[in-house]
């Protein structure tokens, strides 16, 4: 039997979040979901994760928040974040040691797999 990997994501929007979990499982990943980054930390501590895809703004706590305190459970951690917004709401050390990846939504279902396909790989 193939090996499954686990996707935890975090997106606020419950459509957008459907959607994606569509697009992630077809492609043959298992997916965790949170509304939240405070969620997605306790999903992570709770959950074999492989991957974060964190979207960027989020209430409670944001996914760059999120992603700082899973990276201090998990340093190797890899992630993918999303937004609709420009990459200027990045924090510019993240972006500047070019620690993270941006996909901009909207996104086609390609090239969601494709960034996390890239992701994963450069990981390895």
């Amino acid at each position: 039997m193939p090996e499954y990997l686990t996707i935890l994501l975090a997106e606020d929007d419950g459509s957008v979040r459907d959607a994606m979990v569509a697009i992630l499982e077809y492609g043959g990943y298992k997916v965790i979901t949170a509304e939240n980054g405070q969620e997605a930390v306790r999903q992570f501590q709770e959950n074999c994760v492989d991957m974060l895809l964190l979207d960027v703004i989020m209430p409670v706590m944001n996914g760059v928040e999120a992603y700082r305190a899973i990276k201090k459970i998990s340093p190797e951690v890899r992630v993918l974040f999303t937004s609709g917004y420009t990459s200027e709401v990045l924090d510019r050390e993240l972006v500047e040691a070019k620690e993270v990846r941006l996909l901009h939504k909207p996104v086609t279902p390609d090239a969601l797999l494709k960034a996390v396909r890239e992701v994963m790989d450069a990981s390895r």
